[in-house]
Order: C-alpha cells, then structure tokens, then sequence
C-alpha cells in the first residue's frame, strides 16, 4: 500500500482529557471539538455524512453542512422534496458522522430530527450567500435535470437581479436531536479512543469503548456513569 492511500495519517498527539474525565453532556464537548478542529487546521470541520432510510428502512447517505450546534443538537438544512426530505417525513431519524483526516477525529450522533420553525429557516436561509441562495431558488432538488444550459441561465439571471431573494417554500431548517453521540479519537496501532453518550429519562450516560471486536466475542461492556 503507497502512502497516498494509508490510513490513519493524521496527527496523533492530541492532548483529550475528556476520554479519562468526560464532562456530564456531551453538546458543549461536540462545539468545543468542532473549535478546536478549525484552530487545528481541519479543512472542513462542520462537513458530515448524513444517513437516512425511507419507509421501507432503504438507506442513503450523502454530505452536507452542520450549520449550528444548539443546545439541543445540530442544525441542517435542506430541500424538503429531496430524497433526504421525503425519507425524513417519512422515517424521522437519521445519524450524522464527522471525519476529521487532519486529526484523526470521529464523531458520529444518531436521533430524531424535528423541523424547525419557519422563521429560523428564513433567518438561515438569510445568512447565505446571494449565490447559494440562487441554487435553491432556481434547482428543485433530485428531480431529473433535461436542460444543464437552462439550468445555468436562470440562475444567471437571478443571480444579477437586484431583489432580495426569498427563500423557497421547501426549503427547511432541520434539528437532528441526539440520542447517542460517540467520539473516536484513532491510533496507528488501532486501539482507537471511544467514548460513547446515551440519553435516556431526560438524562445523559456515558461510557468507554473498547476499539475492535475480540474474535471470541464482544468482550465485557463497561460499567456506565449517569448524568442527570
């Protein structure tokens, strides 16, 4: 294997307390991991893979942005006639996975994902960029394109007009509220760093991780620690 395509390539000398003292809720440690990756030089920190599955429990996978960390989980937003909006109305919970190559970081959180008001997805979509807003406007999401240059035109003509754009009625503001969230911190020698939260009864969990699966089986599970 040539070193273009080795694994496992990203800094390994992290100081991460957290795995030997972790802190009682897990958001405020996925904001401050999300700094921290941007002071470190992460390319792009708040990209993340959401997976979805329709009715029929069919998955799909694609990446997108995470636009805040709230204090009840993380915001997206996308296109409600997508094939992530209709498997969202349909089956409302979804899972999202950091990977940080620079850092050698995982974050992965898994729940249920609400619709948020209308008014945070106006304010949102304010925030965007005039050319971005342009793309939502004028692209309807997964429906097959018959004409590129059409395409191209009209976003070219809007782009250049002096209104305001305002922002699609599909398109929506998304809070995925966490169930699980798991934090990976890798080795060279794969005995990865794990850390696991889990919300029940209004109150969080944590736990350690052992890295790989033992051949003889799933090994002993760690006693966990409750937060109320």
């Amino acid at each position: 294997m040539t070193d273009r395509t080795q694994t496992l390539s990203g800094a390994t000398d992290l100081e991460l307390p957290e795995f030997d003292h972790p802190p009682a809720e897990p958001l405020g440690l996925l904001r401050s991991w999300l700094a921290a990756a941007a002071g470190r030089g992460v390319r792009e920190p708040n990209a993340v893979v959401l997976a979805t599955a329709d009715g029929a429990g069919r998955p799909a996978g694609r990446v997108l942005l995470v636009k805040e960390v709230d204090e009840r989980g993380l915001v997206f937003t996308g296109a409600a006639g997508s094939r992530k909006g209709r498997h969202l109305a349909a089956q409302p919970w979804a899972s999202v996975t950091f990977y940080w190559r620079e850092t050698l970081q995982q974050i992965t959180a898994a729940g249920e994902v609400e619709q948020l008001p209308t008014t945070e997805a106006d304010r949102m979509f304010a925030e965007r960029p005039r050319d971005a807003q342009v793309a939502s406007a004028v692209s309807r999401q997964s429906e097959p394109l018959a004409d590129e240059a059409e395409l191209h035109e009209r976003a070219r003509a809007l782009l250049e007009s002096g209104p305001p754009i305002p922002r699609p009625a599909g398109w929506t503001a998304y809070r995925l509220v966490p169930r699980e969230l798991e934090f990976w911190y890798g080795s060279p020698t794969r005995l990865h760093r794990r850390l696991r939260y889990t919300a029940a009864d209004g109150a969080w969990t944590h736990e350690r991780l052992q890295p790989l699966t033992h051949p003889g089986g799933a090994g002993v599970r760690p006693a966990s620690r409750r937060h109320a």
